[in-house]
């Protein structure tokens, strides 16, 4: 009976050839999935933001230009009669003087609190954006895995179904031609046929399953899966190590989640200081040169208008102090709404830690009922082949009749299904776990990789 058992695996070594193993659909997966494309693209806005909180302590220089024309009229108290001034005439164009100009400033923030804390925090924030990153990756790895497997177990069911559609048929052959030979009533027959009849069933329902186990892998790759590598059952699969009180220590120390929630809540510590700055002083150093051009109509009395060019040129450097006074209380409400932020942030990093305690507990959990589930259908097997020959000999005796021999053969090949069902939760458990302590990495898929069967 082990044979009958065995013999879904006989079929996938037989047709692996052009099988892809877990580390190829991840890689397509990788390819592409959406949810670490959006992680990458919010660390590259991250960065940008950065950048910009970085550019307000840093030097600005600015350049202005002009061209136009001008109209002054300037007089002198006390001149001499007839006046003395600048610009001439009452109306006309003739009243409008050219002028041209050039001017270049450079401008150091010397003190701005606002500034500084807003370029800290965007820095807490934009490695907040690369835990988040992290976080994503990670999750991909455990759904890549997660869907494999569910395809490996829909394969397993179909497979058992069509087993005992063989083993259903061959015992309702047997109680045919035992009923016609006047051996057996009718009812072994009849019995056959209705199992016959509700394995069929199964059989649709492991198509279907399988059918939509492939499409939700697909979702992923891109591509719909013809076939993947299976994976060998452990004799003795290990437990996790250490209790699950250092795993959750682990989680909270390492969680890619728990680091964001982290770091979303310094930078809310920060913006609560940013808004404090609205009440405190700036100072910057500017320096600007300039230079202005400027046709001027000079009216001398009793010499009539003499026109020429009027060269300015400026140089200065300052210290500059701004202090803001009164700016109708919009400082003060920048700063409520930047505590409450920071509330509602905390409360985030308490329920983000409170969760990565609950998944690492319950992954660790479901790895150890696993494991313990693996060894527990190793021996159930291995009674069920026992059975097996009980009730065929039973049934030579007449103390059986063809249901129980069916009974004991589909409890061999439903055995085998859950053990391989075991052997699954076990590494998604397993995987989960480490997913959970901010452990899991491209090498852990690796590892498991190696252990499928080419």
């Amino acid at each position: 009976m082990m044979r009958w058992v065995l013999l879904p695996m006989m079929f996938w070594l037989g047709s692996a050839a052009a099988a892809d193993d877990l580390l190829t659909v991840y890689e397509q997966a990788r390819a592409q999935a959406t949810d670490p494309a959006i992680a990458e693209s919010a660390v590259g806005a991250a960065d940008a933001r950065f950048r910009q909180a970085r550019g307000a302590l840093l030097p600005r220089i600015s350049g202005s230009a002009s061209r136009g024309k001008q109209k002054q009229e300037q007089r002198f108290e006390g001149a001499p009669e007839g006046g003395l001034g600048f610009g001439s005439g009452d109306d006309g164009d003739d009243d409008f003087e050219d002028q041209q100009s050039l001017s270049v400033s450079l401008e150091q923030p010397l003190f701005d609190w606002g500034a500084w804390q807003s370029r800290a925090a965007a820095d807490e924030r934009r490695q907040a954006a690369r835990a988040d990153l992290g976080a994503a990756e990670q999750a991909l790895i455990t759904t890549v895995t997660r869907r494999y497997f569910d395809i490996l177990a829909a394969e397993d069911a179909l497979a058992a179904a069509e087993r005992q559609l063989e083993v259903i048929g061959r015992q309702l052959d047997r109680a045919e031609a035992e009923f016609e030979a006047g051996i057996r009533a009718i009812t072994d027959q009849q019995e056959a046929a209705s199992q016959r009849d509700a394995a069929r069933v199964d059989r649709l329902n492991a198509r279907n399953s399988l059918m939509r186990s492939r499409a939700a892998l697909a979702e992923l790759t891109g591509r719909m899966p013809e076939s993947i590598q299976p994976l060998p059952v452990p004799e003795a699969p290990a437990e996790p190590e250490g209790s699950a009180s250092q795993w959750v220590a682990r989680g909270l120390a390492n969680s890619p989640e728990v680091r964001s929630a982290r770091l979303a809540l310094a930078a809310a510590e920060r913006d609560i200081r940013q808004a404090r700055g609205g009440h405190y002083p700036q100072v910057n150093l500017v320096g600007r040169i300039g230079e202005t051009e400027q046709t001027v109509n000079f009216p001398i009395p009793g010499a009539g208008n003499t026109e020429f060019e009027s060269i300015t040129e400026t140089q200065s450097v300052a210290v500059e102090l701004s202090l803001p006074i009164f700016s109708g209380g919009s400082a003060s409400a920048a700063v409520a709404e930047a505590e409450y932020e920071r509330e509602r942030v905390r409360q985030q990093w308490i329920a983000r830690r409170r969760t990565v305690e609950l998944e690492v507990r319950t992954a660790y959990g479901d790895m150890q009922t696993a494991a313990a589930r693996i060894k527990a259908l190793n021996t159930a097997i291995s009674s069920a082949e026992t059975a097996i020959e009980a009730a065929r000999a039973g049934q030579q005796t007449g103390t059986r009749n063809v249901l129980d021999v069916l009974e004991a053969e589909i409890e061999a090949v439903d055995r085998g299904v859950q053990r391989r069902e075991a052997v699954y939760d076990y590494y998604s458990a397993a995987f989960a776990l480490r997913q959970a302590a901010g452990l899991l990495s491209r090498d852990d898929l690796i590892a498991l990789n190696n252990q499928l069967k080419p």
